[in-house]
């Protein structure tokens, strides 16, 4: 499995310490807990009272354990006893410095990721008066890479995770977060079984994912109502970004040849890297007869290619860092070191052996 930018995830570890004492934990918080994280083997979710926390929450540490050690989790759960406001995630304490807010953010986020960035905050306050705050770096090809958080209202806590409240399914609330106007769909949107997949072409785990669930999803397309998205993780994988870009060039102009593409991908990673993409890209349209100027023109968009790297943004945002990940009707599940649990998981939730 590859992790994105994993000294970004170490670097969002929580920095500071809680300021209210909370209240017992009870069974909706645990379950609201468990179902926001991904779902591994044998794990097991623990809950307890943190002794600080941003202005208007009661603050918990969480922690999640599982045989599967890329599905081991340690972080912090806000809930907002008011709102019921439910955040998952990192904490950060902002330096009482004397400097504009959207500065103390800026510090804080530029030693965390260890170049700088640009904090903005949003005017409105939300529920709990946390405020929504934008963090945006250069990455590869100067394109804007943006990260979201929340400060919260007493302006100390930099809060970087999850967003949800406790009357709602978190399940719902992240589908609804990364959003699917991106995706390929094929299957039966009456399905009772949804299925999306976030994946990176250049990812190997993704192919060899992709060898096992693809044949699953190919012969019970009338059982599931299945969604890809693209999850590429450009900052480790060279072509990963424009391979994304061409499969969404292709589901605009040749949707027919969407499924062939991501087959063809998969199965030549090791020869791919050896040339330019673009003109991998350009060889798989006239050889499977597809208009390539039509196709290269969303393919070169800088549009087009925002929106993909604002898809990328929204799935780190729901903790979603490693490829491939599924949603099963709204529950996450990482592939694990060789699938298995995950793919049990896919053909149970179908039903079928």
């Amino acid at each position: 499995m590859k992790r994105a930018l994993p000294a970004i995830v170490l670097a969002f570890l929580p920095l500071c310490a809680l300021a209210q004492r909370a209240p017992t934990l009870n069974a909706a918080l645990t379950d609201f807990a468990t179902r926001s994280l991904a779902k591994c083997p044998d794990s097991r979710v623990t809950v307890t009272p943190a002794e600080e926390g941003p202005s208007g929450f009661m603050a918990y540490k969480m922690i999640q354990e599982s045989v599967d050690s890329s599905c081991q989790r340690q972080t912090y759960m806000l809930h907002s006893p008011r709102t019921g406001q439910v955040m998952i995630g990192s904490i950060l304490q902002l330096e009482p410095n004397g400097k504009q807010l959207s500065a103390r953010i800026a510090d804080v986020a530029t030693a965390a990721l260890k170049q700088p960035v640009v904090a903005t905050v949003a005017p409105f306050p939300l529920p709990d008066g946390i405020h929504a705050v934008s963090i945006t770096k250069q990455t590869k090809g100067t394109i804007g890479f943006t990260y979201h958080a929340f400060v919260d209202a007493s302006n100390n806590y930099l809060i970087v995770g999850t967003r949800g409240n406790l009357s709602d399914d978190p399940g719902r609330t992240i589908i609804q977060s990364i959003g699917l106007g991106g995706a390929m769909h094929r299957g039966n949107p009456k399905a009772h079984v949804q299925i999306i997949e976030l994946s990176d072409f250049e990812c190997p785990t993704c192919a060899k994912a992709h060898k096992k669930v693809e044949p699953i999803i190919a012969k019970n397309l009338d059982k599931v109502d299945y969604y890809r998205l693209d999850l590429p993780l450009f900052e480790n994988h060279e072509w990963a970004l424009a391979a994304a870009r061409g499969a969404r060039a292709l589901a605009k102009v040749a949707p027919a040849k969407y499924w062939t593409y991501g087959n063809f991908i998969f199965e030549n990673q090791e020869t791919i890297g050896k040339q330019s993409f673009d003109k991998v890209f350009q060889n798989f349209c006239e050889d499977n007869d597809v208009n390539w100027k039509a196709a290269e023109k969303i393919y070169r968009s800088q549009a087009a290619k925002k929106a993909l790297v604002d898809q990328v943004s929204r799935a780190f945002d729901n903790g979603i860092l490693s490829t491939p990940t599924y949603i099963i009707n709204g529950q996450i599940l990482g592939f694990g070191p060789d699938g298995t649990f995950t793919i049990d998981a896919i053909k149970k939730a179908i039903g079928v052996k």
